[in-house]
């Protein structure tokens, strides 16, 4: 038996008795139940997976549980038909007129605007469907009959994605099914009734919603055909949204038969190659914390540790191969991250941060905006990092700080993986300038004692407690690159909505700069005169060396 076949659906094989005489059906157990005498009863038997109906002590065995509908067709007219029976074949019987004919056609289930014409069935596939544990919603599980007789055998048109919910995931609201080429899965669609195939026409994607239950095995229809590009598989879950992709060209799934894609993802990322001597699971640190808006959740997974000279790379835990790559250089400490949103790997072999304005755990700290003060960097393992001196020069005019807002340490803000505290948002150094006299003039802050032959990313932020994310904004240049970004946070509490806004809105990010021969960067900052404000808040800056 193909392993993909639902261990329910037997495949009974039971074959339809073609014959062109009427075949005479018992009725015996139809006593007291109000039907059309006049109209043909029919035996129907569940035949290739025709129903959604488990009996687990008969070795899951799909069966009638009589309560369906089936439409049938004589090729004048339709009727109603419903089953008072259970088991794997059932009477079905009806109150409408209907006659006997030389040939029959019928549905299941019942559909009342499904039409009947030229040896093809019209009738909706559900594009949304009810999640049913260890089984499928009887509503999309689409069968049709085509028979000389009384005796209906019925075939299942659909194909189905079978998928396990691991432990852990009790909180899974919905599972979505697309092909990666647009192809259609479900909606209005067509089922010849001699080869059983079914054309979808209507919706790209199927969705499966409801209850879920850790452990258990769920199945969503869809239609069969190959799916040229792959396909998709989105999991929604009230902690987030992540998708499942299968990229494999021409991937078919089969009329009456299930693709069992496994466990769902639970969204974890490995760190694997021969850098590393035991892959692990790479952190997620980026998600919806501050995010109240799933359509901009944003994750990146990172790992902190030693590594030896080497490759490295990282890859979905479900799959096997890798969404990207690199080489270590030598053995050392490193710093990796992956942005999915972005498509970002970065590998670092050195992390500096520094805090202005306040004394903070864990980051280095210059208290003031006296000219010329400075502090020596250490990384986040409390070494010193190769004598990184962080400098402010001239130009700032003040400090700013709202107590109300850093004493909230409840709040995390990030960009890619570098947490930025709300303390240091909201301790700055400034400038402060008349507002629609121009632009202030510049300030500098310099860094020393970098490697003039590697190259740094630079992240810098500063917030002000309140104020609306238009007021105030500051410009950042460095290397001849120019970035602006904004102090207000336009958010619930003075905070932003998601960490992605954060990362739009409030961050100047710069990539690969080269320092001087003196091994400096140096960084301008200039408050842009908005009309409703002069201001220049510089508040935290993290400076990373890209490995090399």
């Amino acid at each position: 038996m193909n392993k993909y076949i639902f261990p329910f659906v037997a495949l009974l094989a039971i074959a339809a008795a073609c014959t062109k005489e009427e075949t005479k059906v018992d009725v015996s157990n139809l006593e007291g139940i109000e039907y059309n005498h006049n109209a043909p009863v029919f035996k129907a038997s569940v035949g290739e997976g025709s129903k959604a109906v488990l009996d687990p002590a008969d070795g899951n065995k799909v069966k009638w549980d009589g309560t369906e509908h089936l439409s049938v067709w004589n090729g004048t007219q339709t009727a109603d038909y419903i089953t008072v029976d259970t088991g794997a074949s059932a009477n079905f019987t009806t109150t409408d007129d209907f006659a006997s004919a030389a040939s029959y056609v019928a549905l299941y289930p019942y559909d009342g605007s499904a039409e009947f014409s030229a040896g093809s069935v019209t009738t909706t596939l559900p594009a949304a469907q009810t999640a049913t544990a260890a089984g499928f919603d009887p509503a999309a599980h689409i069968a049709v009959a085509s028979s000389s007789s009384t005796s209906l055998s019925f075939h299942n048109a659909v194909a189905y994605v079978k998928f396990t919910v691991p432990a852990g995931m009790d909180d899974l609201t919905s599972v979505s099914f697309k092909g990666n080429s647009s192809e259609k899965v479900a909606g209005d669609c067509s089922v010849n009734t001699s080869t059983y195939a079914l054309t979808a026409t209507g919706s790209e994607t199927a969705t499966l919603s409801g209850t879920f239950t850790e452990g258990t095995t769920y199945y969503l229809a869809v239609a069969p055909q190959a799916y040229a590009s792959g396909y998709t598989v989105t999991i929604t879950r009230t902690s987030g949204t992540y998708e499942m992709v299968s990229k494999a060209t021409n991937i078919t799934f089969e009329r009456s038969k299930a693709r069992d894609i496994g466990e769902l993802w639970d969204g974890s990322y490995e760190v694997t190659g021969s850098a590393i001597a035991t892959p692990v699971t790479a952190t997620k640190t980026v998600g919806p914390r501050i995010n109240s808006n799933a359509a901009l959740k944003e994750y990146t997974y990172s790992y902190s540790g030693a590594l030896s000279a080497g490759t490295v790379a990282i890859k979905r835990s479900y799959a096997s191969t890798n969404v990207a790559s690199a080489t270590v250089p030598a053995d050392g400490w490193y710093h990796l991250f992956y942005n999915e949103t972005t498509d970002t790997f970065k590998v670092y072999d050195q992390d500096l941060s520094v805090n202005f304005g306040s004394t903070i755990d864990g980051m280095n700290s210059i208290a003031g905006y006296i000219e010329d003060s400075n502090v020596t960097l250490y990384d986040y393992n409390n070494d010193e990092a190769s004598s990184v001196v962080v400098t402010v020069g001239s130009g700032f005019t003040g400090t700013y700080s709202n107590g109300s807002y850093i004493n909230n340490t409840s709040w995390e803000f990030y960009l890619d993986d570098f947490f930025f505290r709300s303390q240091a948002l909201y301790s700055n150094i400034i400038i402060s300038k008349t507002k629609n006299t121009g632009d202030s003039d510049p300030a500098t802050v310099v860094i020393s004692g970098l490697n003039p032959a590697r190259k740094y990313d630079l992240r810098i932020s500063g917030g002000r407690g309140g104020g609306s994310l238009a007021a105030r904004a500051t410009k950042v240049e460095v290397g001849g690159l120019t970035q602006t970004y904004r102090q207000g946070l336009d958010g619930t509490g003075s905070k932003p909505a998601t960490s992605i806004e954060f990362r739009v809105n409030n961050v100047a990010s710069f990539e690969n700069l080269v320092p001087n021969a003196s091994g400096e960067i140096i960084v301008t900052i200039v408050g842009i005169d908005t009309t409703s404000a002069c201001e220049a808040h510089l508040g935290c800056m993290f400076i990373s060396r890209v490995a090399e």
